[in-house]
């Protein structure tokens, strides 16, 4: 029961309901009385219209302002017993004027007033007097105070009646066109309820408010992402298991020949050495196969003047690593570069980036081949690195495809996993960095372009 309340006070329609409720009767009150005040103040300025009327009507010579009555105009001051209508219509010189105010200074207290409209009080009683001089006589026009506020009133309240009638039908009907605009999120949210968690499909946004529209269309968004990465997952996690179950067959069956028992001992070693070089090649598979899930998962830098890696030091400890693989094909690997070059990026990314380029670069490069390395600022704040080989390129064709995991190049003895690339056009993409692959100026044996490896930098600090 206590988590009931919680969930109504924290619901969004609820708390719109109990806005628009309050809303819209705090402004049906203060519309119903100003209402109620308009009407009364019009009201009272009718009546006296109509006194004044009267007033400018009447002969002074009438017998209507000379009559002998003993009328009895001391009736109550309640509203539901208040007689009709009635005017006091006399001079101010008139013997009946105290006995009709039933006041015995009414006419004294009455001539020492201007003309026009006044609030008189008696004894016990409250007038609302119209004087007027005609021909030299003062005509007196008055009404009692009661009847005029209960005339009043009733005008009043004619007006603010209906307001209060239907107040309970507008909080009905808000309600109801609330829970009706909120109908579609509730079936929305029951239809994503009913969904298994393998349902990544788009949700429809025919019928949603507008409002709620770009929620809905960056929720389809985020299960288009997230389908997108499940099928990459599934389809790499399918390569992997593909490339490690022939090494692994391999080096089981390589095993499996030690049981032969007419193996001779140089056999023996000769197996040896293939099983040593097939457990160096599965570890760097499953090296690089971590090194992918990595950048794969790892959370998205931000680009910030904060993070920034000096070029030289890190290069420097790289081809000292890499140069005994260059000195074995006697490769000739240069580079030409300041020391005060800075680039946008982490350390350890840049490092992968390069230790991927520069590996594929000195194993398809031929004996006797050139790498070169080179900085090309650009006039629009970008900063090139520029990797270049003179080995057998990459076709056009091909230099989309060799990004994607696990492809290889067919045609070439080197072995390789075909994730290198791939490494390094993840963590491009995570960095906003362009790569571009093109033909190399450096020309092979065969007087064929090798392959230029393009880096592009949004800005550098030099």
């Amino acid at each position: 029961m206590a988590g009931r309340p919680a969930r109504i006070v924290s619901s969004l329609q609820w708390r719109l309901l109990l806005v628009l409720t309050i809303v819209v009767t705090s402004i049906a009150i203060i519309g119903d009385i100003l209402a109620y005040q308009t009407a009364f103040r019009e009201t009272q300025d009718l009546q006296d219209a109509q006194l004044e009327q009267i007033a400018h009507l009447l002969d002074p010579r009438s017998s209507i302002l000379r009559k002998d009555t003993q009328e009895d105009l001391n009736f109550p001051e309640s509203a539901r017993t208040l007689p009709k209508p009635r005017v006091l219509a006399q001079t101010l010189d008139s013997p009946y004027l105290n006995i009709l105010m039933g006041d015995e200074n009414a006419v004294q207290n009455l001539q020492q007033l201007p003309d026009g409209f006044h609030n008189f009080t008696t004894v016990a009683r409250h007038w609302r007097v119209y004087i007027l001089t005609r021909e030299r006589e003062r005509i007196i026009i008055a009404q009692r105070t009661a009847y005029r506020n209960h005339i009043a009133k009733d005008s009043a309240l004619s007006v603010v009646w209906p307001f209060l009638i239907l107040m309970p039908i507008l909080w009905l009907f808000t309600a109801i066109w609330i829970r009706r605009l909120f109908r579609a999120t509730q079936e929305m949210s029951s239809e994503l309820t009913a969904r298994n968690a393998n349902d990544l499909s788009p949700l429809d946004t025919k019928h949603v408010p507008t409002e709620i529209r770009p929620f809905i269309t960056a929720l389809n968004r985020l299960f288009s992402q997230l389908q997108a990465a499940i099928e990459h997952d599934k389809k790499f996690i399918s390569y992997a298991a593909h490339e490690l179950r022939t090494p692994i067959t391999a080096l089981t069956l390589q095993i499996a020949r030690f049981d032969e028992p007419e193996l001779t001992i140089q056999e023996q070693h000769k197996l040896i050495e293939q099983i040593k070089a097939g457990i160096a090649r599965t570890e760097q598979l499953l090296t690089q196969l971590l090194s992918m899930a990595r950048v794969q998962h790892q959370q998205q830098h931000l680009m910030t003047d904060n993070i920034q890696t000096a070029l030289m030091p890190l290069l420097r400890g790289l081809i000292a690593e890499l140069l005994p693989l260059a000195e074995q094909k006697k490769q000739n690997l240069s580079f030409d570069i300041s020391e005060n070059v800075y680039l946008p990026i982490c350390s350890n990314d840049l490092y992968t980036i390069l230790k991927n380029i520069l590996g594929n670069a000195i194993k398809y490069t031929p004996v006797d081949g050139q790498i070169c390395i080179c900085i090309r600022p650009t006039t629009d704040n970008k900063t090139i690195l520029l990797i270049e080989d003179n080995g057998q390129g990459i076709s056009e064709s091909e230099r989309q495809l060799v990004f994607e995991p696990f492809y290889r190049i067919l045609g070439n003895n080197e072995s390789g996993s075909g994730l290198g690339l791939a490494i390094v056009k993840t963590l491009c993409d995570q960095w906003h960095i362009s790569i571009i692959l093109a033909d190399s100026r450096l020309q092979n044996s065969e007087q064929k372009p090798g392959l230029a490896v393009s880096l592009i930098f949004n800005s550098d600090k030099l």
